[in-house]
């Protein structure tokens, strides 16, 4: 028998220098945060959460590395169905999207609540000064147009002692405050609050009045169901995000600072009316979406679709259980979908 050959320790060495450069790139590669797109129309306090999950880094512990992108809401819906947009933080263009078969859905929310106050001229001072006057609405039959309304005849006003006038955007709608061609309108934060500074009233706010959530994760079914794991981390991180919103107040009111570019004691404000829109633990349900489902069923004349196809918070309740993050008592029985 022929004796064995040793290695050559040059073919020995070679290889051990191989494999080791082979475990340092699968090393990195593992430590290089994964790139997720999140779109969203306009810079707005309701997906704060967000923002904040990104400014603190919560999306880097998880391993992402999150590109947020402004888009246009029909350019989200058809991006999110293509697969080249990961997350929507808009819930309007999920919906639409749901409704339209494309498979999209939500998979948290951010807000419960709409984050608007009812902002008046000076000289009216209660709701029943309000009888007869003019409200500015964004668009007629649009969920602000809507919202306007309920707030209204929450505030004891009936049909037909108000009246609405579609004038656009809140800038538009702020002018017209000013020349006394309204005199009232649903405006956003921080907007209600430079108003307010300005001399103008809030008679209250939505979120107190009504259940309408704005902002939300939403993807394609797809990505639920092929990489769940890189979902569950963006819920992970976007559930960090909404608890430093609700439990870290002066740090948040930082933020909201330089987000919107106003002044300690403009934010500071800005943030306790927002605050209670803020969801506690990211869920939603088919009673919180009906609003707007009611309003996209009429838009698209897809009567009869159940708002169900558009939600699952399957993931959700993961994450919660991985942050030991428990369900709020409130939570009504029709939640656990």
């Amino acid at each position: 028998m022929g004796e064995k050959v040793a290695p050559r320790p040059r073919a020995a060495a070679w290889f051990a220098a191989a494999l080791a450069l082979l475990l340092a790139v699968a090393q990195a590669d593992a430590q290089t945060p994964r790139k997720i797109t999140l779109a969203y129309s306009a810079v707005s306090m309701t997906w704060l959460p967000v923002k904040v999950a990104v400014d603190k880094g919560f999306f880097r512990e998880e391993g992402l590395e999150p590109q947020l992108i402004q888009m246009r809401g029909n350019i989200a819906t058809a991006a999110l169905a293509t697969g080249d947009l990961d997350f929507s933080l808009n819930i309007s263009p999920v919906l639409n999207g749901a409704i339209q078969g494309l498979g999209l859905k939500l998979v948290c929310g951010l807000n419960t609540r709409p984050l608007f106050s009812l902002v008046v001229r000076p000289e009216f001072k209660s709701a029943a000064d309000l009888k007869g006057k003019a409200f500015a609405v964004s668009s007629f039959g649009n969920t602000q147009a809507i919202l306007t309304e309920k707030h209204l005849q929450h505030l004891g006003l009936k049909k037909g002692e108000y009246q609405l006038i579609a004038l656009g955007a809140t800038g538009a709608r702020a002018a017209a405050l000013e020349k006394n061609i309204a005199q009232g309108s649903l405006m956003p934060p921080p907007s209600n609050v430079i108003m307010e500074n300005q001399g103008y009233r809030l008679l209250g706010n939505t979120a107190e009045i009504v259940v309408h959530p704005i902002a939300g994760l939403g993807t394609h079914e797809s990505k639920i169901r092929n990489q769940p794991e890189m979902v569950r981390k963006a819920l992970r991180a976007a559930l960090k995000g909404l608890a430093f919103v609700r439990n870290n107040r002066s740090e948040t009111i930082r933020l909201i600072m330089a987000m919107n570019q106003i002044d300690e004691k403009t934010a500071a404000r800005t943030y306790d009316v927002s605050k209670p829109g803020f969801s506690a633990n990211g869920l939603l349900t088919g009673e919180d979406l009906s609003i707007e489902w009611v309003f996209i069923q009429q838009e698209t004349k897809k009567t009869g679709v159940p708002v169900s196809i558009a939600y699952d918070m399957t993931l959700l309740r993961e994450a919660q259980r991985e942050l030991a993050i428990k369900p709020s008592n409130d939570e009504p029985p029709h939640a656990r979908h």
